[in-house]
């Protein structure tokens, strides 16, 4: 059957698809398919925004191939453990690729693709939320300020000013599994050109942002933009680092101590049990959040030091997201939107596997990003 060139899947319902699949309703003139295990769950859904259902299992491949028939674009929504099966299911159907991160160690996996996403024309954009993602094109963008990027330091705070009516025991926004990988594996590092792995949770320390959200702690994390920016902008210092609560970090500090973050099987009544798997489905089993008015703030902030004209120079870059009455991971999914949608559009033309800071128009992008609410500034100063 031949392809619809203006059809784009979502692979994966959760939170975060949820929210592509609301930008791409509102934006996209074209056909949407949402890919899921249980079509049950996304009826409702499907039907208010005219979307096609198709089953399909990250878990077997087989129904990927399927579901991705006839597809110009897959976003790729699930967790990054599933990155590779799922670009060797559009390999195999032909089909662009987009996802949101791969936490360093998938992503440089997913790179070693790229001669055979070249060599069938298609092209796959890895890495393209929030962060990795709007960082990865802040760089890119405040690259064009230097001669030569030296230093690349990438800090991420927000602030939480919503009413709620019930609050969760462990509550945060975000993918629970994606936050324990975050507080148990090493972070990566790039150091006077070469990669180092520091203790997880490390580097925590007070760092001023801009009004509302104020000083929070910083800490070094696992990340994909370490991956790339390092040889994309052929910087030598390369670091991020992402801010928690106190009492979440204290939280997820005391699940450490009692060892429920390893990577380890044991055996409960003859039946074998991954630690942190278990963990993982136990969280996301808790009570979310109710909340009576959303009210969230958060800065993504990529500071770039280096020389323009033999003068040291030090551009600061902001996305600034507020949401009120929206959540805050709008910032993570619309990214993965324009992107599939800039693809299908032939905004972007290149073949192969890519970060975002090589392939997304960042004019363009931060246009759409204005457009949502999502402001970005130069040195103090709005750009869109």
């Amino acid at each position: 059957m031949e392809k619809d060139s203006r059809m784009i899947g979502i692979l994966g319902l959760g939170n975060i698809g949820r929210l592509i699949a609301e930008d791409l309703a509102r934006t996209f003139n074209g056909k949407v398919v949402y890919i899921v295990r249980d079509k049950n769950t996304v009826k409702d859904l499907a039907r208010k925004n005219n979307a096609v259902v198709r089953y399909g299992d990250v878990t077997k491949p087989g129904t990927l191939t399927k579901a991705f028939n006839e597809l110009n674009v897959v976003i790729h929504a699930v967790h990054h453990e599933y990155n590779i099966a799922v670009m060797k299911a559009c390999l195999k159907c032909n089909c662009n690729y987009v996802d949101l991160g791969g936490l360093y160690h998938y992503t440089k996996k997913q790179l070693k693709l790229n001669r055979k996403f070249k060599e069938k024309n298609l092209i796959a954009i890895i890495g393209i939320g929030s962060s990795p993602g709007i960082t990865n094109v802040l760089a890119g963008y405040g690259a064009k300020f230097l001669d030569n990027v030296y230093k690349i330091q990438i800090l991420i705070g927000n602030s939480d000013f919503s009413v709620y009516r019930s609050e969760s025991p462990l509550s945060n926004f975000y993918s629970i599994q994606t936050i324990l990988e975050e507080f148990s594996w090493e972070p990566a590092v790039f150091i006077k050109g070469r990669t180092v792995f520091v203790d997880p949770v490390s580097g925590r320390e007070e760092y001023k942002f801009p009004s509302p959200v104020g000083t929070k702690k910083p800490q070094y994390v696992i990340h994909s933009e370490i991956a790339t920016l390092s040889y994309t902008l052929n910087s030598k210092n390369v670091s991020i680092k992402v801010a928690f609560d106190d009492d979440f970090v204290e939280k997820i500090k005391v699940l450490k101590r009692l060892g429920f973050l390893q990577d380890k099987t044991i055996t409960v009544k003859d039946k074998k049990i991954n630690v942190r798997l278990a963990l993982v489905e136990i969280l996301k089993k808790l009570p979310r959040p109710v909340p009576e008015k959303i009210n969230q703030y958060e800065i993504i902030r990529v500071i770039m030091d280096g020389l323009k004209n033999n003068k040291e120079v030090r551009t600061v870059l902001d996305a600034k997201v507020e949401s009120v009455n929206e959540y805050e991971e709008k910032d993570t999914a619309v990214p993965a939107s324009l992107a599939a949608q800039m693809i299908v559009n032939g905004v972007i033309k290149s073949q192969g596997v890519y970060p975002p800071e090589s392939v997304i128009p960042d004019k363009e992008f931060f246009e759409e990003l204005g457009r949502r609410n999502i402001k970005i500034f130069v040195n103090d100063r709005r750009i869109n």
